[in-house]
């Protein structure tokens, strides 16, 4: 970077340009597809915003009023014509879009009204989009300051339907619109106090009965007036529920006209008539219910499934609609209500299946035809089949999908979805071990954290980020990130990169970020099935790095000149900042500090959630602005493990927390928000050695777990460590410390390996350190003959730490004793986590041959590959493709109605047959995760 220059140079074509900021921090970013350059700019480069002369962004109006509404409407209108904030809240499938768009139709407002879907959306997010419809000023995203400005005068009626923000964000809205009025639907009650606050229950009994008889075209018959009133009873007015009534109508004894089910009937009709869908109905339920907490659209829909017309979607979300399955609000459509309980399970998408519809997904947003906007309402539907990917074994089709996604969230201004995107990007790069993509999300993520104003979050995951390009061999995309740390820090680096020697103390003289409040820009929605996401493929999305409120930079004057330079403050004390690169005066990059070999690092991040406040260095996720703190507790967070070292972590040390060393034993604590919820997470810089991860202890998913939630109900303790035999100690002092009762011995997982092939040598070899391969020679049959007996089984059983991931390899080899030939076929698993997780039907005669290899088709069930995520032991079986190997069908039977076969933490090996079988037992009972049930208990194994 030459002299004055306050720019990032970047390749690669440009996908978009926009500006943000405002006063002296007016920065522009030009986006492509491998990184986004910065440039600081002066105020004069600011766009100048022409507000429009009309302003109305209007919902679709629906073609029938509600029924039985008309108090509620009216107490709604008079609130929002008295401009007076208005909320109506109530249980899914009560009616709150309806009603909150039939209101829009029905006031009229000084300036004109802004109608929006707040599902999945986040307050700034939300903001901007006022803006966008109410002034003309493309690619750009005013600062706080010039939005309030620019929207303070506006008398306009701003809706929000379903509104999904915690009550505390409720005022940052307001405050951002004051001459506004605000009318909203939301699941919870958030407005307290002033303004008019409605509570939808259900249909009063004759709205009730006009409503079925509306839903079956005729009037109810005398006959049934009975069962109509019982279905009102039982649904205690649902919209929803009698509108599913009225669908599964059934014609009489006489096959006459159809007559409404009995209350008790609907629950097996719904399941019947959910069990005999096909065709794109069915696939259009299996997709949403893949992703139960993100909508779409007709358009999309038709994109992801494969072979489908517009039409034929459209008749397919207007039959399951219907049925009370779908919720269709305007142009979007979703999984109605919690589907638990009524949707059969075998109506899951296979691995093939959820592959495919990633893949078109990803075809949709990598089209330069998708409009940026139209990407961000659908982030919670890119982020859920990324994690629905992964859990399925193939996180490098989720990295692609949020890759191609990424740069034109960026472009869309919409911080929150980028935010979304970003983290889920980063969880699924590290499933899969994808270092590039790793690399290219922490430095995007520093990109976001700068333009919110985050800007010692955006100088540590720039530094982190340089350290593995440099690793990388990318000495460009290194220096891009060095330059971007260089004019977002001028002090140290908060993170310690390659160059940083061990022991050294980078914390001192480093601008610390404050502040503890939401970072409204993160997603915190449940996904990740997996729950939530804290960055580890989990499920919730959490956004990266340490993150002020914005604007929030304390200790450093960050205002630059017109010119794009930073005037001094003072001078500059002790050395420069360490950088990534080259020395100055050599010709070639040296190489960062060999980042396995001799120390690997890491850092703890605490959510911020929960973070209320903290001393040390502080690697803070989802930090935005806020204002009184908070009540707090303590929350002490022990991290103890040979394999790295933690030097970054937040809190006050309990006790020594020696430095230097390449191994970690230290305490800190924290003060959280007393009743939040959020993540704990230890993030090692590099990769650990294969088949080892992080475990916890402490948290909400139980002891031993793959990643962290607290709830801080009151002072809690939280421990750390891996899952690599040198930790065993510390695991056991996990235990110890977060109260558990400790039995002397470690916690481990039993991988029980049952073989189909009897006539070839099978080796199962497991990539865990220290664990021995198993070889199985061909079973001699003939000296079981005329004993009465079958063959003996052969299996191989391999006990690791608890927690472990774990990938399988087979070798077969051998000749076959019915064909006398080489054994010609691939290994087959079941069980593994790229398989089913669900029971699905078995055709023993379901595969045929390959005539050009002369090869056994894989079963439906069957993999091709192993990988096993450890919360608990696991039975997985192994057979092949060759044709002469009969045990294939047995297993694929067998683990068809038997997809996921866990086995109690602490087994060490299963009963032989003439032992007593294993119990049936909790796995939450031993340390694995609730809800699921284990075979046999620690005293069988």
């Amino acid at each position: 970077m030459a002299g004055g220059d306050r720019s990032l140079s970047v390749g690669g074509d440009a996908l978009g340009q926009f500006v943000t900021g405002d006063n002296n921090d007016v920065l522009s970013i030009t986006v492509n597809a491998t990184h986004s350059a910065v440039t600081v700019v002066g105020p004069a480069e600011r766009p100048k915003p022409v507000r429009r002369a009309r302003i109305e962004r209007l919902p679709r109006r629906a073609s029938r009023p509600p029924l039985g509404r008309d108090g509620e409407l009216a107490s709604l209108v008079r609130s929002i014509t008295g401009n007076e904030p208005a909320g109506v809240h109530g249980p899914a499938g009560i009616g709150k879009s309806t009603l909150i768009r039939q209101a829009v139709f029905e006031i009229g407002h000084h300036d004109g009204v802004v109608f929006l879907s707040g599902h999945g959306k986040d307050v700034d997010d939300l903001i901007q989009s006022v803006f966008e419809a109410c002034y003309d000023a493309p690619g750009y995203r005013p600062g706080e300051g010039e939005l309030h400005r620019l929207l303070a005068g506006l008398r306009l009626c701003v809706v929000v339907d379903d509104l999904d923000v915690p009550a505390r964000e409720l005022t940052r809205l307001q405050d951002a619109m004051p001459s506004a009025t605000l009318a909203f639907s939301s699941r919870e009650r958030l407005l307290w106090g002033e303004g008019g606050d409605v509570a939808l229950a259900g249909l009063p009994a004759s709205a009730g009965l006009q409503l079925l008889a509306r839903e079956l075209e005729r009037p109810l018959f005398p006959a049934e007036a009975d069962t109509a009133a019982s279905l009102w009873r039982a649904s205690e007015g649902s919209p929803y529920a009698l509108i599913r009534a009225a669908a599964l109508a059934r014609p009489g004894e006489d096959g006459g006209t159809a007559l409404l089910p009995a209350p008790a009937e609907v629950p097996g009709l719904l399941r019947g008539a959910l069990a005999g869908l096909v065709g794109v109905p069915r696939q259009v339920l299996s997709l949403l219910a893949t992703v139960p907490d993100a909508h779409t659209t007709v358009e999309v829909l038709t994109l992801l499934v494969p072979g489908a017309t517009t039409t034929a979607v459209e008749e397919a979300v207007g039959r399951l609609a219907g049925l009370g399955v779908l919720s269709v609000t305007g142009q979007h459509v979703r999984l109605a209500g919690d589907p638990s309980g009524t949707l059969p399970e075998h109506l899951a998408l296979d691995p093939r299946q959820l592959a495919e519809a990633v893949a078109r997904l990803t075809a949709w947003v990598s089209a330069r035809r998708t409009e940026p906007v139209a990407l961000a309402d659908h982030s919670l539907l890119i982020a859920g089949l990324a994690d629905a990917v992964g859990r399925a074994g193939r996180p490098d089709l989720g990295v692609a999908l949020t890759r191609a996604a990424a740069p034109l969230l960026a472009c869309s201004l919409r911080w929150g979805a980028w935010g979304r995107i970003l983290t889920r990007g980063l969880a699924s790069a590290r499933q899969a071990g994808d270092e590039h993509a790793q690399a290219y999300f922490t430095y995007e993520s520093g990109v976001r954290s700068w333009l919110t104003g985050k800007r010692v979050a955006a100088a540590a995951a720039f530094g982190a980020a340089a350290a593995a390009w440099y690793a990388l061999g990318d000495h460009a995309g290194a220096a891009v990130a060095e330059g971007a740390q260089a004019l977002t820090t001028p002090g140290p680096a908060p993170f310690p990169g390659p160059d940083s020697s061990p022991g050294t103390d980078t914390s001192g003289g480093t601008e610390r970020d404050t502040g503890a409040s939401s970072d409204t820009g993160s997603d915190t929605s449940s996904d990740t099935g997996s729950g939530s996401d804290h960055g580890a493929g989990s499920g919730s999305d959490h956004g990266a790095g340490p993150d002020p409120g914005p604007g929030s930079d304390p200790g450093t004057s960050s205002a630059p000149s017109a010119h794009g330079q930073s005037p001094p403050s003072h001078p500059p004390a002790g050395p420069p900042p360490p950088t990534h690169g080259p020395p100055p005066g050599t010709g070639a990059p040296v190489p960062p500090v060999d980042p396995v070999g001799l120390s690997l690092f890491a850092k703890v991040v605490i959510g911020a959630s929960l973070l209320a406040a903290a001393g040390g260095t502080v690697t803070v996720l989802n930090m935005g602005g806020g204002s009184a703190a908070p009540p707090t507790v303590p929350l002490h967070v022990h991290v103890a493990t040979s394999l790295f070292e933690v030097r970054d972590m937040p809190g006050v040390p309990e006790g020594p927390c020696p430095g230097g060393t390449g191994t970690t034993s230290c305490t800190k604590v924290s003060q959280v928000v007393k009743g939040e919820r959020g993540p704990v997470q230890v993030i090692p810089a590099q990769p650990l050695p294969q088949g080892v991860s992080v475990v916890y202890w402490g948290c909400e998913e139980g002891p031993s777990s793959a990643a962290c939630s607290v709830k801080a109900d009151g002072e809690r303790t939280v421990c750390a460590t891996t899952t690599s035999p040198d930790d065993e100690p510390a695991r056991r002092e996990c235990l110890r410390l977060t109260g558990g009762r400790s039995t002397g011995a470690p916690q481990t997982a039993l991988v029980h390996v049952e073989l189909g092939a009897t006539d070839f040598e099978i080796t199962v070899a497991p990539d865990t350190p220290g664990t021995k391969p198993c070889v199985q020679p061909p079973l001699n049959l003939d000296q079981n003959a005329g004993q009465g007996a079958g063959p003996p089984p052969r299996t191989c059983e391999f006990v690791v730490p608890l927690h472990t991931k774990m990938s399988l390899s087979a070798k077969i080899a051998g000749n076959s004793r019915g064909f006398s030939r080489p054994f010609n076929g691939e290994p087959e698993w079941f069980g593994c986590d790229e398989g089913p997780a669900s029971p699905s039907p078995f055709d023993p005669s379901g595969r045929g041959i390959d005539e050009s290899s002369g090869r056994q088709e894989r079963y439906a069930n069957g993999t091709g590959t192993c990988t096993l995520n450890l919360t608990t032991g696991r039975y997985i079986g192994l057979s092949s493709t060759d044709v002469s190997d009969a045990g294939a069908s047995a297993l694929a039977g067998a683990f068809a109605r038997f997809p996921r076969v866990h086995l109690a933490p602490g087994v060490t090996r299963m009963p032989t047959p003439q032992e007593p079988p294993l119990d049936r037992v909790p796995c939450s009972s031993f340390g694995g995760p609730a809800g699921i049930e284990c075979l046999g208990t620690p005293s069988n194994g």
